[in-house]
């Protein structure tokens, strides 16, 4: 069995843990304007968690949209799934359009803006295509023209991220 002493060793070293973890906490709480603080917000994580989202959006749609061509996904999934990812998509915007990036990041989050904006018509006509039961190739070329459009300025958005 473990002596009174190794007990008491024990109590003193969870008690210092829990103490020096309390202060941690309570320190920038008291004082917010020091250097311990939290930075007020992350700009290039907000854009990357948009883009990641997106990216992910748009694979989807894709996939789905060859299912519908070939009679495997009825127009009736794929006009839903246009709808979640509209809403999606808008949801994405105003979160761009609420962070209020630093001065260096305003051109990126300004791109990505386009960019999901771009994607909305695309999804635009990935619906009239659907509703007109629209199955023939030579729809693909603007559709193909949209998604050039939207990916162009996705990464002008990037290479305008600061280094």
């Amino acid at each position: 069995m473990a002596s009174r002493k190794g007990i008491a060793i024990t109590a003193v070293i969870a008690a210092a843990i829990v103490g020096s973890s309390f202060l941690i906490w309570l320190i920038p709480q008291s004082s917010p304007g020091s250097m311990i603080g939290l930075p007020r917000h992350d700009d290039n994580r907000i854009i990357s968690d948009v883009y990641s989202q997106h990216q992910s959006l748009a694979t989807s749609i894709e996939s789905k949209f060859e299912l519908w061509k070939s009679g495997e996904v009825t127009s009736s999934d794929m006009l839903s799934q246009i709808s979640l990812n509209r809403s999606d998509i808008q949801s994405m915007r105003q979160q761009l359009d609420s962070a209020s990036p630093a001065q260096e990041w305003q051109q990126s989050y300004e791109f990505y803006i386009q960019a999901l904006d771009s994607f909305l018509v695309y999804l635009d006509l990935i619906q009239t295509i659907i509703g007109e039961n629209d199955r023939m190739p030579d729809s693909n070329v603007k559709l193909d023209d949209l998604k050039q459009e939207w990916e162009g300025y996705v990464n002008n958005s990037i290479n305008a991220m600061p280094i």
